[in-house]
């Protein structure tokens, strides 16, 4: 395997992004640890709803629905047993993937604008259920008391190191499924869900398996997220304000590449960074930059970086003699 071919270029691209996370802890402040952190669990989750959306065609709107039941799954489970939370961030990923195995039935017989709404439909009523329920603490939401007595340093860097595990593990993950027959299944069922099946192609089994690895990967992300804020409430873990996010960070940067969140998400935090304190105002460049970008650049920012750069960093398609020795 030569470095040009596009598994090593993909494998070298994951092992410098994982250098420069490693690195950060040791040279960083305590802010850039802090920051690097939301950027992980946020990335994390964009990566996950651009393998769902951008990869498969299944727009799944209410994508929220597994970042506020992974928060709320590790927060009940932490407190519940007394116990340091991180570990309970597989939990969280497995919970959520039930739930997306729970409502499969239902949701994929829905396709198109119809799904798109029905799992809106669904992360809206289990935003609700949570609301009025009193041992969930209704709409205040719970606080997560068991790092309580753990030195702030430990606490910070525990938390960074799970947010950078589960943004690695998202990175290579989509990187695997997207090399492998997986993928290639993955993206014929987005061009022709007739045409795939008539090849061979399990519609309904490939929907629920990437659904519940976006799920899991994305509980476990939202997981990590609330253990920076140590607090998760119905009205942020459910809100919509998270899909607004995912939208403007993958469709900015690129839908339906790897690289295209990457780049989105750093937009987004930069835009954030520099401009959050200007009010409203923010919102309004943020939305007209996403128009701008969906009606003069469909390949997103990624795709006008790349025709100056003429390289993948993260190429997912494999070279003939590859797919040759695959088939």
């Amino acid at each position: 395997m030569t470095l040009a071919s596009p598994l090593a270029r993909s494998l070298v691209a994951v092992g410098f992004l994982a250098a420069v996370l490693l690195a950060i802890p040791f040279t960083g402040s305590r802010y850039a640890v802090l920051l690097t952190t939301e950027i992980a669990a946020v990335l994390a989750i964009a990566l996950m709803w651009n393998l769902l959306a951008g990869f498969g065609g299944i727009v799944f709107m209410g994508f929220q629905v597994f970042i506020g039941i992974g928060g709320y799954t590790l927060f009940i489970a932490a407190n519940g047993f007394g116990m340091l939370p991180f570990p309970f961030v597989l939990l969280s990923a497995i919970v959520c993937a039930g739930f997306a195995l729970l409502i499969t039935p239902i949701l994929f017989r829905l396709s198109g604008a119809q799904l798109a709404i029905g799992s809106w439909v669904i992360s809206e009523v289990v935003r609700l259920i949570v609301y009025h329920t009193g041992p969930l603490g209704g709409g205040g939401g719970i606080a997560l008391t068991a790092v309580r007595g753990i030195d702030r340093s430990v606490r910070l860097f525990a938390t960074y190191g799970t947010a950078v595990a589960i943004l690695l593990i998202a990175l290579l993950t989509c990187l695997g499924l997207m090399r492998s027959r997986f993928g290639l299944a993955l993206r014929a069922m987005k061009d022709s869900p007739l045409a795939a099946e008539a090849m061979g192609v399990t519609i309904r089994k490939t929907q629920t398996y990437v659904l519940l690895i976006a799920a899991a990967i994305g509980g476990a992300a939202g997981a990590c997220y609330y253990m920076v804020a140590l607090q998760v409430s119905p009205t942020a873990g459910f809100s919509m304000n998270w899909m607004a996010i995912i939208l403007f960070a993958v469709i900015l940067g690129g839908i339906g590449t790897l690289e295209g969140p990457i780049v989105g998400v750093a937009i987004y935090f930069l835009l954030r960074e520099t401009m959050g304190n200007i009010g409203s105002l923010y919102f309004i460049i943020l939305g007209l930059l996403a128009i701008g970008v969906t009606l003069f650049a469909p390949g997103g920012a990624w795709g006008l970086l790349k025709s100056l750069i003429k390289i993948d960093l993260l190429p997912i398609r494999r070279q003939m003699r590859e797919a040759g020795r695959g088939a």
